[in-house]
């Protein structure tokens, strides 16, 4: 799963990266946790979303706060999410995420990045409305079969869209899924992986100091 992500990067860097504008407010951040905003590339451009989707049918936002993460094997069928891949996919900017090992009964986090560069998790997205006609968008982050190094610490980890591939997974012209699945099927992320302080199990701690391997 990925449950935890950093984003350390100058507003230019992610504008360049997916050639897009930025949002006005933007600072890098070290712990991004489920229902926080984060950003997310859309087929309309750059914005803020809650990391959690919140399909559009959902009576309260609550429904989302467990839905941040989506199996790729399985988002074309769930009733929660079949919707938005067919037509609403993003791209999730990060330039590493979390992950925890059990080691002698202690979970151990571990920062994993693909040579500290910016990459973009596969993301789908929903716009829900409450009674009063209050719109949030929100999201969720596709998950798949861990291989590679991330297979030593967890058996699951994010789809990563490789840049080439943007605006194929962003396209929405057409409701077949097929080109999605493609870019899905194209994933060959070259993490590293490092273990990590403890710190950063509290969503409160919020600093530079997490990335930092052990010594």
């Amino acid at each position: 799963m990925c449950g935890r992500f950093v984003l350390e990067s100058s507003a230019k860097a992610i504008a360049d990266y997916l050639n897009t504008e930025i949002p006005e407010v933007f600072a890098s951040r070290y712990n991004i946790a489920p229902t926080t905003p984060v950003l997310a590339k859309t087929a309309f451009g750059l914005s803020f979303f809650r990391w959690g989707l919140v399909p559009s049918w959902a009576r309260d936002v609550s429904m989302g706060n467990r839905m941040f993460n989506a199996r790729a094997e399985t988002v074309s069928e769930k009733p929660s999410f079949k919707n938005a891949f067919k037509r609403r996919r993003c791209l999730i900017p990060a330039s590493g995420f979390y992950e925890w090992h059990v080691e002698d009964g202690i979970k151990q986090p571990y920062f994993c990045h693909i040579n500290k560069n910016l990459f973009s998790f596969a993301g789908i997205w929903e716009l829900w409305q409450d009674a009063e006609g209050n719109e949030l968008q929100s999201c969720s982050i596709l998950t798949t079969e861990a291989v590679g190094v991330m297979s030593s610490i967890h058996h699951r980890m994010p789809v990563v869209i490789d840049e080439n591939l943007h605006a194929d997974w962003l396209d929405h012209a057409t409701e077949s899924t097929d080109q999605a699945i493609d870019c899905i099927a194209q994933l060959n992320p070259n993490f590293e992986i490092y273990p990590v302080s403890t710190q950063v199990n509290s969503s409160r701690n919020e600093s530079v100091d997490l990335i930092k391997p052990l010594l």
